[in-house]
């Protein structure tokens, strides 16, 4: 009876484990042999999705191109691939190949160097006293140079042969990239079963090089970044976005790759689709990039009929909204030694210049913040001189001035008393003027308020701040306020004049198109004062240091700026020529503004004459053009 129950409890248990495995645990070990016995293997990059300017205008696309691509059958023979090469060899220009594959494929078509080794040393490997590795060292090290001394036609049979055995067997390699028709309809002809005529992409730019360096480029994953996208889930042969907007939205804009499964015969089926990325859309507006950089191209060609521009080879153009910190468009160009010009605008993020007197504005906020200006307290423009240095003085007389006026007519000896009076201090003739760092930094902290010397949250990599100057001394703090210490970029000083228009709320710059609010920080400061930097800005263009910079109707807003600089006349990495920055900022209408603008002309001229009117004129023809847009 005992036994019969033991049976009976072991019919039991196996019933329940057979249960167990064929109903319960059924799908897990499907599972499980499927990933033991089905491979997986992923396409090329998808297309990217293209990127648009803010009317829909296609900036970038994808083109398609035609490739040549070999997917490894069973079995095949040396001589079979090197005959394919042979004949796809007239479609290939001159290649370089290394020695390396030189060696892999002279073992490959000399019995795999067998015949480099000895009987004797077969006889050892036999013996186990010589290992495989051994044995593959000696094939490799008595091939010589004589023996890889292939002419160039073979050559490229090399070349496309080494191609063929990259990577893993079952993978498609492409042998020929961007094929023209006639060749895919040669090749196609032959015949050749393991080659294919497959499609891929090449990105195109529609606006040639307009805007190039902002919108940056693809290519293969670079070595210093390998790494950190193969943990991110990327192939070692992707294409990805390796500069600019292509780079920051790169996960946006790259697609997903189709999805295949390997059969037994190393054949592929297509089990999902690749998808497109998702396309960008900028707050670029394209017409009005084409314009500004038009305008900027003609006024620095016209500039080098003057003498005095014999450094001027950059300038540079940002439009924007001040409403919410978009970009309209930005623009740097270099003018070369042989008359032509190329796009520098990704420099406007990346280089930084002395600004001068058109960061006064910013000045200004400091003497009301700091309790330093005396509102509508005229006083007379004259020159300050401080203890063991040279006096220091507006570029003229300027009479009776004012808060609202100082600006108007850009007077310096303004600033330098309102510096002063911010460490606490009054001006007395040849004063002993010691400053602290806190003094700079009450002058940093309130300019950063502005996006002056700190980042403006543009969406773009790499951006810079621009340098901060080490030393401390009373006369540069003078030099601070009206902006010859520091040097900021040329975005910067966009944020600058729009936080201006918007009352001291600074909105982050941004290039794409956003559907959300932009707000960074707000400057805490009363709009009474806002409304008399604005006024004074607003004279600056209507009687003051910019009269001719804009149509009066247009009613803008603005400041002109000139700095001293220093400059490498000779390419030796040492400045050795003092030149001189111009520079210029404004927003217009007054009430509601539609458009900002800044225009950068570093080393416009060097030397005291009159320099070519480069902000003047520019300032004239962005400013009727956008007011006609």
């Amino acid at each position: 009876m005992k036994i019969k129950l033991l049976i009976l409890t072991c019919f039991i248990i196996f019933g329940i484990q057979l249960y167990h495995l064929n109903y319960e645990m059924h799908d897990y070990y499907k599972m499980l042999y499927k990933e033991k016995t089905e491979r997986y293997v992923y396409g090329a990059s998808a297309r990217r999705g293209r990127i648009l300017d803010r009317n829909g205008n296609v900036l970038v696309d994808n083109q398609t191109i035609y490739n040549v691509s070999y997917h490894e059958p069973l079995n095949i023979t040396v001589n079979e691939k090197v005959t394919i090469a042979s004949l796809l060899t007239p479609y290939l220009s001159d290649v370089t190949v290394s020695t390396k594959d030189k060696k892999n494929y002279y073992l490959a078509t000399h019995n795999n160097g067998n015949d480099l080794i000895t009987k004797e040393e077969w006889e050892e490997y036999e013996k186990r006293n010589l290992t495989i590795e051994n044995i593959s060292q000696k094939k490799w090290d008595r091939i010589t140079n004589e023996d890889i001394e292939y002419p160039k036609e073979e050559e490229k049979i090399i070349y496309l042969f080494s191609k063929m055995n990259d990577g893993y067997i079952f993978e498609d390699k492409i042998l020929l990239n961007d094929i023209s028709d006639e060749a895919k309809t040669e090749i196609e002809s032959m015949h050749l079963s393991p080659i294919q005529i497959t499609t891929s992409w090449k990105r195109t730019y529609n606006y040639e090089d307009t805007l190039r360096s902002i919108l940056g480029g693809v290519g293969p994953i670079p070595k210093e970044n390998l790494d950190y996208y193969l943990k991110s889930g990327y192939k070692m042969n992707d294409i990805i976005g390796i500069s600019g907007l292509e780079s920051y939205y790169e996960d946006t804009l790259k697609g997903e790759k189709a999805l295949y499964m390997i059969n037994s015969d190393n054949s592929l089926t297509l089990l999902e689709e690749e998808k497109q990325g998702d396309d960008i859309t900028l707050n670029i507006d394209i017409n009005i990039q084409l314009e500004l950089d038009k305008i900027l191209k003609e006024e620095i060609i016209l500039s080098k009929n003057r003498r005095s521009s014999k450094y001027f080879r950059d300038s540079f153009g940002i439009i924007g909204d001040p409403s919410n910190g978009a970009i309209l468009a930005i623009s740097g160009i270099r003018l070369m030694d042989n008359g032509t010009t190329s796009d520098i605008s990704i420099l406007s993020l990346t280089n930084s210049y002395t600004m001068g007197s058109v960061v006064k504005g910013a000045s200004h906020t400091v003497g009301y913040l700091t309790n330093s200006i005396e509102v509508g307290k005229k006083i007379k423009d004259s020159c300050v001189k401080l203890w063991s240095e040279p006096s220091k003085c507006s570029y003229k007389y300027l009479g009776y001035i004012d808060d609202i006026t100082s600006l108007k007519t850009s007077s310096n000896y303004y600033q330098f008393l309102t510096a002063i009076k911010s460490t606490g201090n009054n001006y007395k003739y040849n004063m002993h003027f010691d400053v602290t760092e806190e003094n700079f930094n009450t002058y940093r902290n309130i300019f950063a308020g502005y996006g002056l010397g700190v980042k403006t949250g543009i969406d773009y990599p790499n951006e810079q701040t621009g340098m901060k100057g080490t030393k401390i001394a009373g006369d540069l703090l003078l030099n601070f306020a009206i902006g010859q210490y520091d040097t900021y970029t040329p975005i910067s000083l966009l944020q600058y004049i729009n936080t201006i228009a918007n009352h001291g709320i600074r909105y982050a710059l941004r290039l794409k198109k956003e559907d959300y609010n932009n707000f960074l920080d707000r400057i805490n400061m009363d709009d009474a004062y806002y409304e008399r930097i604005i006024e004074g800005m607003y004279l600056v263009l209507h009687g003051g240091t910019a009269t001719y910079y804009m149509n009066r109707n247009l009613e803008g807003v603005g400041k002109t700026g000139t700095s001293e600089a220093f400059y490498d006349s000779d390419s030796d990495g040492q400045v050795d020529t003092e030149v001189i920055n111009s520079t210029f900022a404004s927003f217009f209408p007054r009430e509601s503004p539609k458009y900002s603008f800044v225009i950068i002309a570093p080393a416009i001229t060097n030397s005291s004459t009159t320099s070519y009117p480069f902000t003047q004129n520019t300032s004239k023809k962005i400013s009727s053009f956008l007011s006609n847009y």
